[in-house]
């Protein structure tokens, strides 16, 4: 009998401390002065789709799982379980009741059972931006509530495709913008200007791509409803070495600033932004939500600028595992053909539009020269 048949039944919800309203620094979270986990990416693909003339690129981004020894077993063993949950459709996803992760499955249990840092990831920081940090930087000590991070829940942060695909799309932000500094480089651009991204999160993928605009200087405007969220990207950012001055924090909610009205056009001006990012935020928007959203974002660019955004594939592999094994909320997975279409419907050039998908298939990262 292997691990995924023995008979499991559902326990009660484990108990988790109680949440800090702020993270630790950098420093006590065991990644003070490291690097990313994503280095290069390499064009495989590249060709113009006929109906929106569009730039459609599969690429390969290097990524510290691939030198992991555990990286082919814990794949092997994730891609089994999600077989499983495609087997089981009955079966629900986990859920946090009282302060604790209930797995309501026996493929969440295998995932939550002997871990205290999934269960305080999964409890207290999923589907919050502060989830993403140990993805992005898995040989961290700690998760920005301060709980160490054991060898099961590194495992899991440095091999899973979930976890490859955070990163790979931060990589092929920090891609797209090394390009677009390279075309102002070559049209003799020198101006200052500004970086918004909305709903930055903890803004580690921005922060790790202010590099690629060397010699380009940008000041950063953090847009996000979670005070703490601005509160560790600020700390994350000056930390990095990004001066304090040149970082503004506007608590914002996006629905009402951008997608109902726009707020956040007339408070920052139109044309003002050299760079605006929305990498985390699209998938959990309506179509409709997202049309307007691409609108009010795009009049924020100024002309040369570009537009970034990403969505989580629906084609993507392991998706039963993200729904129902570790059970992340509320993501409305995307084609390449229905992203484009809501580029097209924002009355955006298509024909000015990038899709760039890295190998693991996870996410979609779409650009668009403005």
């Amino acid at each position: 009998m292997t691990d995924l048949d023995h008979e499991w039944t559902p326990r009660a919800a484990q108990e988790l401390p109680a949440q800090r309203t702020a993270g630790p620094a950098l420093e006590a979270l065991g990644v003070a002065g490291t690097t990313p986990a994503t280095g290069v990416v390499d064009l495989a693909l590249e060709r113009r789709d006929e109906a929106t003339g569009a730039l459609l690129r599969r690429v390969v981004v290097t990524d510290l799982a691939d030198d992991s020894p555990t990286r082919r077993l814990r794949q092997a063993q994730i891609a089994a379980r999600d077989q499983l949950l495609r087997s089981n459709p009955e079966w629900p996803g986990p859920r946090v009741a009282d302060g604790g992760v209930v797995p309501s499955n026996e493929v969440a249990a295998w995932l939550y059972d002997d871990s205290p840092a999934l269960q305080e990831w999964r409890g207290r920081l999923v589907p919050s931006a502060r989830a993403l940090f140990p993805l992005q930087r898995p040989h961290a000590s700690h998760l920005p509530t301060g709980t160490p991070i054991d060898d099961k829940a590194r495992g899991f942060f440095t091999d899973s495709l979930d976890a490859v695909g955070i990163r790979t799309r931060a990589a092929v932000l920090r891609d797209v913008i090394a390009r677009t500094s390279a075309r102002w480089t070559a049209q003799g651009r020198t101006e200052r200007s500004t970086w918004v991204s909305l709903a930055c999160g903890g803004a580690l993928p921005v922060l790790d791509s202010l590099s690629a605009l060397h010699p380009h200087e940008l000041s950063l405007v953090l847009v996000d409803i979670d005070p703490v969220a601005l509160d560790f990207a600020h700390r994350l950012a000056v930390e990095e070495g990004v001066p304090e001055r040149d970082v503004v924090r506007l608590e914002r909610d996006l629905v009402r600033t951008v997608v109902v009205r726009d707020d956040l056009v007339e408070e920052l001006g139109a044309g003002t932004a050299a760079v605006v990012d929305a990498l985390g935020i699209f998938e959990y928007f309506s179509d409709a939500a997202c049309v307007r959203m691409l609108r009010n974002a795009r009049r924020l660019v100024a002309d040369g600028g570009v537009l970034v955004v990403a969505n989580m594939l629906s084609d993507r592999p392991e998706l039963h595992w993200n729904k129902r094994g570790i059970g992340w909320p509320l993501l409305r997975e995307r084609s390449t053909e229905q992203l484009l279409g809501l580029v097209d419907e924002a009355g955006i050039d298509t024909a000015r539009t990038t899709v760039t998908i890295p190998q693991d298939g996870v996410y979609a990262v779409v650009s668009v020269d403005c």
